[in-house]
């Protein structure tokens, strides 16, 4: 009879589990198409532009170089470069760098489910893939969701290392991966010592170096696996976590000052709890270890596999530091950088972009992220309430603590928030989780009303921001965006280059002092000059300028070689002119012009009786500096 009720038991499990599978995959699916699909919608933004001005360097040339002072860490643009080889240097190409470690975050959190529950870990992926503000700055080529990626991959390294957990398929895949990125490319630097002419004698040599690579990864993949039972992986890869957490962004300080912090809130509310109740506090129903640092010192070991792990430990940190902030080895003066780089985002962070005000964030998340907000609130009072769930009131107190230390530095923007809406989603999860499982049926049916509500609000939330009003000013996440419109002088730019018959040869003048990310779009435009003032010209194809602010020196410099194809704003108060030579301009015909206003426009001459312009011919080709 016993048998029959455990068969029965783990026929149930089987089945419960094929229905979380079948969810997580429905998850992952969802958080896949919202932020590949349609990817090219939106322009680059101004950030954009600039990172991918350095990743095109690095692409063309081999060459980045961390300047502490200017921008963030080097990690983007290397995880860019090796999706730009594969797929080409295109805005897709780079964005889905961004964008899938945006659903590998998603699929992260199904691993939380000891912690917080089936139903908590599928609603808390679930809120992060359709949470607006993750899903568009997915869509983005910057640095913040690799960032919040990051912070993740830290907190599951240490909880599996203290649950004693085994490493899996994943975790082995995740430890090799880190191996090759940290050997093969300085081996194959090693290519160039040999002065080689012959390509194919290089490629030999490369594969020659792949293989001993591969071999060598192979057998420190089978020591790990032999020492302890591979346990140690977990916390190896937290340690790299930690190394590509502050390669990314120098506010890495910031989110693991306030995880140490939530540890030991958690540790003295229990404290202060158990004596309320005279020590009865409930057992952890859901970690299968007690998160405790007497857990994780006996994780650690003693005597020779202690001092090994440290040193292990240690030694990842510091080498995936340096080699991502030295270029892989190529440039020394960047690691120096790594530890000038916080004077300057400490002045950054009391200067710039100050003028949201004290509760831009708590503003932004009631616009677009409330449910997440509302659901993580009463998550973290229902963890404190039973205060056995050590790790959701971790949760709650990293978002908390996150979301205060952001309000309070005056330094504010939107994809900021994404620090705390991870661990907001993970809280919320548990929250509906817990309601979800109370023998009051009145709490169940709140619960699931609640998810049901949330998940219908973000989703729609999420569809409006990114398809629809994505370039409105008026949405939180949308902050100085280039505006739709500004594609339109890209593809007539393109029309014009074309219509001249010298295709990607094109002579074109930017003249306006505010043009990014027009860099990234003209690219692949040889004679694509960016001056940032007036110059002399009269036999360039194209010329963009600022209207406003130009208009003037427009009419005297260029009105009698050229013609105005239009009006276009780059961002709010940006406006930019799209000038074509009178030839040019002429010979076009107005049914082939792509924008309808430049057609218009072409009908008259804007900048009539203002005379020549001095001089003529066009300076080389300039690269723009950010």
């Amino acid at each position: 009879m016993s048998e029959q009720i455990e068969n029965t038991a783990n026929r149930e499990q089987q089945i419960n589990d094929k229905v979380w599978l079948f969810g997580c995959l429905i998850i992952t699916a969802a958080a896949v198409f919202v932020r590949f699909y349609d990817l090219l919608l939106k322009p680059m933004h101004h950030d954009e532009g600039v990172n991918g001005f350095f990743l095109t360097t690095l692409f063309h040339e081999g060459v980045y170089k961390y300047d502490p002072s200017n921008y963030h860490g080097p990690t983007l643009y290397y995880i860019a470069l090796f999706f730009t080889k594969i797929f080409g240097l295109e805005t897709f190409s780079v964005r889905a760098s961004v964008g899938v470690f945006g659903v590998l975050m998603v699929a992260l959190v199904f691993f939380l489910r000891r912690y917080i529950g089936s139903v908590g870990s599928l609603v808390a992926a679930l809120f992060l893939a359709l949470s607006p503000g993750m899903v568009y700055i997915s869509r983005y080529f910057i640095h913040e969701i690799f960032f919040v990626f990051c912070s993740l991959g830290i907190v599951l390294g240490i909880l599996f290392f203290i649950e004693g957990r085994k490493p899996g398929v994943f975790a082995n895949a995740w430890m090799a991966l880190l191996l090759l990125v940290c050997f093969l490319p300085p081996a194959l630097n090693l290519v160039h010592l040999f002065d080689l002419q012959n390509q194919t004698a290089i490629w030999i040599l490369r594969a020659g170096f792949f293989l001993v690579e591969a071999v060598l990864v192979f057998l420190v993949m089978r020591m790990l696996a032999d020492w302890n039972e591979g346990r140690p992986v977990y916390l190896l890869l937290a340690s790299a976590s930690t190394a590509l957490f502050f390669a990314t962004k120098e506010t890495a300080f910031i989110t693991i000052g306030t995880m140490l912090i939530a540890c030991v809130c958690v540790w003295i509310w229990r404290r202060i709890y158990g004596a309320i109740l005279d020590g009865k506090i409930g057992e952890d129903d859901y970690a299968p270890a007690a998160l405790v640092w007497k857990t994780f010192r006996e994780r650690m070991g003693g005597g020779t596999d202690l001092l090994l792990l440290i040193v292990a430990v240690a030694a990842v940190f510091v080498y995936v530091s340096v080699l991502f902030f030295s270029s892989f080895f190529t440039y020394a003066e960047g690691v120096v950088g790594a530890f000038k780089a916080y004077a300057f985002w400490t002045k950054t962070g009391t200067g710039d972009h100050t003028q949201n005000g004290l509760t831009a964030y708590a503003k932004w998340l009631l616009k677009l992220e409330s449910p997440i907000m509302f659901l993580s609130a009463v998550g973290t009072l229902i963890a404190f309430v039973k205060a056995r769930h050590r790790f959701a009131m971790f949760a709650g107190l990293w978002a908390l603590g996150l979301f205060l230390a952001y309000t309070i530095i005056p330094y504010k923007t939107p994809w900021l928030a994404l620090s705390f809406i991870l661990p907001m989603c993970v809280v919320a999860g548990y929250g509906v989780n817990e309601m979800l499982k109370a023998r009051d049926s009145a709490l169940k049916g709140i619960g699931a009303l609640l998810a049901a509500m949330s998940i219908g609000i973000l989703g729609y939330q999420t569809w409006d921001l990114n398809f629809k009003r994505y370039d409105d000013d008026s949405m939180p996440y949308v902050y100085a965006h280039t505006r739709r419109g500004f594609l339109d002088l890209m593809r007539q730019i393109e029309y014009y280059a074309e219509k001249s018959g010298r295709s990607r040869e094109a002579t074109v003048e930017i003249v306006s002092p505010d043009y990014w990310p027009m860099p990234w779009y003209t690219r692949q435009f040889s004679a694509a000059n960016y001056h940032g003032r007036i110059v002399p010209a009269n036999t360039a194809e194209m010329i963009v300028a600022k209207k406003g602010e130009q208009d003037a020196e427009i009419r005297r410099q260029y009105a009698a070689h050229y013609k105005s194809a239009g009006e276009y704003e780059l961002r709010p108060g940006v406006e930019l002119i799209l000038l074509v030579r009178r030839d040019l301009a002429e010979t076009a015909s107005t049914k082939e012009i792509a924008d309808p206003a430049a057609a218009e426009m072409n009908n008259f001459d804007l900048y009539k009786q203002q005379g020549a312009p001095p001089g003529g011919g066009s300076p080389q080709r300039s690269i723009p500096e950010p």
